[in-house]
């Protein structure tokens, strides 16, 4: 394989993606409005969730300190409840054991927590060198510190490591340091997405990483 390490998104790659993001959004607006004004909600509707709490909490500039916890812990029992009784994708444990027995580094990263991963891979631990979730890193994808975090954990550059994804946000901070990117058709992202931020490859799903010989 031309590469060294590669990094998975979670939900959507390597399990099926369950979350409802309309409900979230909506449990998150429902706490906001009472630290903040229904403008201040409608001008961040193009932010997604995490930069929505970041940016709301910026507004309150030390007020109301209570947002973040509240707003974030109410998140993680949401996104917890909708991972109960979910399992991995059925081939997700076989190819990334075959990976780590090819000396392939393993890393995950994801914008949700810890707890949503080892509700639904228990065992995560066993077929991956590295995983950084939002309680690890202030930036998370689309911004490449994220996928930095894990290239600095496995000693490689750029080049050395492919990315691997559902979404846009996984295509985009790959790119964004150079990195051969994959996306995956297993999320809710269509091929013309994918080819629209010029996905390095697109796959059906991770499965098909093995014709990268």
């Amino acid at each position: 394989m031309f590469f060294k390490g590669a990094i998975f998104d979670f939900d959507g790659t390597l399990t099926e993606l369950t979350l409802d993001f309309d409900l979230l959004r909506a449990e998150i607006e429902a706490i906001a409005l009472r630290y903040v004004t229904e403008d201040v909600i409608l001008s961040l509707k193009n932010h997604y969730i995490l930069e929505m709490i970041d940016e709301i909490e910026r507004l309150l500039d030390g007020r109301n300190a209570p947002f973040r916890h509240e707003a974030s812990t109410r998140l993680r029992d949401l996104e917890v409840e909708a991972s109960k009784g979910k399992d991995v994708y059925p081939y997700t444990r076989d190819v990334l054991q075959r990976l780590k027995d090819r000396d392939i580094s393993i890393g995950i990263i994801t914008r949700s927590c810890i707890d949503v991963l080892r509700t639904v891979f228990p065992d995560i631990d066993s077929y991956t060198d590295s995983i950084v979730t939002r309680e690890d890193t202030k930036y998370v994808k689309p911004n490449p510190l994220h996928v930095i975090e894990v290239l600095r954990r496995f000693r490689l550059e750029p080049d050395d490591v492919v990315m691997v994804g559902d979404h846009p946000t996984d295509i985009i901070a790959g790119k964004a340091l150079g990195m051969r990117t994959v996306g995956v058709l297993t999320g809710r992202t269509t091929r013309g997405s994918f080819e629209n931020v010029q996905a390095t490859f697109i796959f059906n799903d991770i499965r098909d990483i093995f014709t990268l010989t």
